[in-house]
C-alpha cells in the first residue's frame, strides 16, 4: 500500500535521471545514455522493492536470518 501512495513521487524520482542523461550524455552518446538509464532504473527498482516491499516481520522460522536458503550470496539482502 505504501508503494501505491508513493507512486507519483517515485515516478518523478525515476524520471529525473532519464531527463538529466538525455540532456547531457544523450546528445552525443545515445547508447551510453540508454545503458546508464537502464542500469539506474534496475538499481532503483531493486532498491524500492527491497526497502519498501519487504516487511520487517518476514517469517524468520521459515527463513533463518530472514534470508531464504536459495537466495544467491552475491545479491545483498
Amino acid at each position: 500500500m505504501t508503494l501505491l501512495f508513493l507512486a507519483p513521487l517515485l515516478w518523478i524520482a525515476a524520471a529525473l535521471p532519464w531527463v538529466g542523461l538525455h540532456c547531457t550524455l544523450g546528445l552525443r552518446h545515445r547508447g551510453a545514455a540508454l545503458a546508464a538509464g537502464l542500469v539506474f532504473t534496475v538499481w532503483f527498482t531493486w532498491f524500492l522493492i527491497t526497502w519498501l516491499g519487504m516487511p520487517d516481520s518476514y517469517p524468520a522460522p521459515f527463513c533463518p536470518g530472514n534470508v531464504p536458503p536459495w537466495w544467491p550470496s552475491f545479491i545483498p539482502t
